[in-house]
């Protein structure tokens, strides 16, 4: 391939800060996310706001993502997007196992939960729809994280450390390897209570096309229902639903 132009990659780096979560943000946060510097990303947001892809609030100096990117919805050939593909087994998981089933897309050190089938019983947890979460917590994370190189693993641990959100989080490097190796072997992963208190999350990679893991299958439920035996359990459903997702993903590449 071509060399790149890396102002465009940092341009596009920064639209894609914004998503469900996080709608507005200054210039020096947004300089500190990117690890670029100040002046630089000042060049960068100007350029963006005078082309009418970024809009910057003259009174507070937040910026957001300018309507005009609208547009480009029509341009979206959703036939091969993966949130579409994957809605059906989405739900038919949530409905078969009683629990909520997710997809979640590598998005840089987080995984993007894309798509959510809530389950069918009145108490059930899990963060919404758009909700980042560190690779290194919670099942449908791990299940990405597992599949990256063991490089990549440490310059992840030394860009984000490995900040705690419950006293579950796996803090220890060397216990996070140890996980994340058994996962690569036994492609299923369980966690309790590492992001959310009382909640049980499992895991499996999906493959795409070309052999690399990009997403995961998630399911996710109160600790006291979706117990560690339940979870061995639903384990070939989980893996059985992956398989079903890739050929229908790879079909469609083809």
């Amino acid at each position: 391939m071509a060399g790149t132009i890396k102002s465009v990659e940092k341009a596009i780096d920064l639209l894609f800060l914004f998503d469900g979560d996080r709608t507005v943000m200054d210039v020096k946060t947004i300089a500190k996310t990117l690890g670029i510097p100040l002046r630089t990303t000042y060049r960068l947001v100007n350029t963006l706001r005078n082309r009418e892809v970024l809009a910057i609030e003259e009174r507070t100096g937040l910026c957001r993502v300018s309507p005009r990117l609208r547009c480009l919805l029509a341009a979206i050939d959703d036939s091969g997007d993966i949130t579409q593909v994957c809605r059906p087994f989405l739900a038919e998981l949530a409905r078969q196992s009683g629990e909520t089933a997710q997809l979640f897309l590598l998005s840089g050190d987080d995984a993007l939960l894309a798509e959510v089938a809530e389950s069918p019983n009145f108490l059930r947890f899990g963060p919404p729809k758009g909700q980042r979460v560190p690779l290194h917590c919670g099942g449908g994370a791990k299940a990405l994280f597992a599949f990256q190189s063991p490089e990549e693993w440490d310059a992840y641990i030394r860009r984000n450390g490995l900040q705690s959100y419950t006293a579950n989080t796996v803090s220890d490097p060397e216990k996070l390897k140890r996980q994340l190796r058994g996962i690569s072997r036994t492609h299923f992963a369980v966690s309790h209570q590492e992001f959310v208190p009382g909640v049980r999350c499992l895991g499996v990679p999906i493959w795409d096309a070309t052999g690399h893991v990009t997403a995961s299958l998630g399911l996710v439920g109160p600790a006291i229902r979706l117990t560690r035996v339940r979870a061995s359990e639903l384990k070939p459903l989980m893996l059985e639903t992956a398989r079903r997702i890739i050929t229908a993903l790879v079909g469609r590449s083809e």
